[in-house]
Formats: C-alpha cells, structure tokens, sequence
C-alpha cells in the first residue's frame, strides 16, 4: 500500500450557501466617524464661511500669522517632548552629514575611497604561523 493511498481526490467541498460576488457578496458594515473627523468638517465649514466673507488675507492679518486660527488648531502638535526633541536631532545630524557630503566632490571621494583600501590589510594573505 501506499502512504496515500486513503486520500481523497476531487476539490474542496464548503458546507453553508455559496456567496454570489457578483450580486453584492458579504456587505462590511461602515465605521462610526470618529469625533476627530467631525473636528476636521466643522473646521472646514467655518473656512468657507469666512473665505467668503474675508476674501482678501491682507486685510485680515492672516498672511502675518500664517492662517486662521482655525487653520492653526487643526495642526496642532500632539507630540511628546521627548519625540520633539528627537526630531530636531535627528534634523541636525541630517544638516551635519549633507554638509560634510557636500564640500567633498566626487573626485576627492574617489581618492579618500581609494587611500582608504590601500591602507587595509589583504584578506587573502596567509598569515605567518610558527617560526618559519
């Protein structure tokens, strides 16, 4: 006898009806909108209403202040102090390393690459071993 010799051949066989996909097949059931996203309409509703009565931003002082302060509290920042201050590291090192990449041309990395694998030692050497 063979090891499979009591498998069953043929496709797999689901109990329950079959769904129809093309007839609309299983309905998922919409998410409740969150608070912060009736924030985000209502926001949206009052900058309509006042870029239509203050169409000039000269007028109203928001070209000074970067917006309406409506604008300004829908980008708050919610961010710890620490991620805060990792971002503005993260922002100077990046700053440092551009410029210590940018005040090298291409050729001067070339050579500095090129002293670099002079200045190591061959891994295919053999090393001495023992007094001969």
């Amino acid at each position: 006898m063979s090891a499979y010799g009591n498998v069953v051949g043929g496709k797999l066989k689901l109990k329950g009806k079959a769904l129809d996909v093309k007839a609309g097949g299983i309905k998922k059931k919409k998410k409740e909108r969150t608070h912060h996203e009736q924030n985000l309409a209502m926001v949206e509703t009052q900058k309509s209403s006042t870029n239509d009565s203050e169409s000039d931003p000269k007028l109203t002082g928001e070209a000074e202040n970067g917006g309406t302060e409506a604008q300004q509290s829908v980008y708050e920042d919610h961010r710890t102090a620490a991620e805060k201050k990792y971002e503005e590291q993260r922002d100077q090192l990046d700053v440092r390393r551009l410029a210590r990449l940018a005040t090298k041309s291409h050729r001067q990395r070339i050579e500095d690459f090129n002293q670099y694998l002079a200045n190591l030692s061959e891994h295919y050497d053999i090393p001495k071993v023992g007094p001969g």
